[in-house]
């Protein structure tokens, strides 16, 4: 069973990975996909979340910056 450490914790990390991906996405809105936008790894939680966690979240800001700043297109799960 979950603490209220743990919740607020994964609370955060969700709050975080959608601000993330809300403010890089300029063209169009990250969708939850029922996967993680990052590593693929499906799970339920999924429909709610876009990343797994923190690290995934900045893994794929850090993508979508680099590919932005070479001209690259952009993450395909953009919609």
């Amino acid at each position: 069973m979950a603490d209220e450490a743990d919740l607020a914790f994964d609370s955060e990390q969700r709050h975080l990975s959608q601000a993330l991906a809300a403010q890089r996405t300029r063209g169009g809105v990250l969708m939850p996909s029922g996967a993680c936008h990052f590593c693929a790894e499906e799970s339920e939680e999924f429909t709610r979340r876009l990343f797994c966690d923190l690290d995934c979240a900045a893994d794929w800001e850090y993508e979508e910056s680099l590919k932005r700043r070479l001209g690259l297109p952009g993450s395909r799960s953009v919609h």
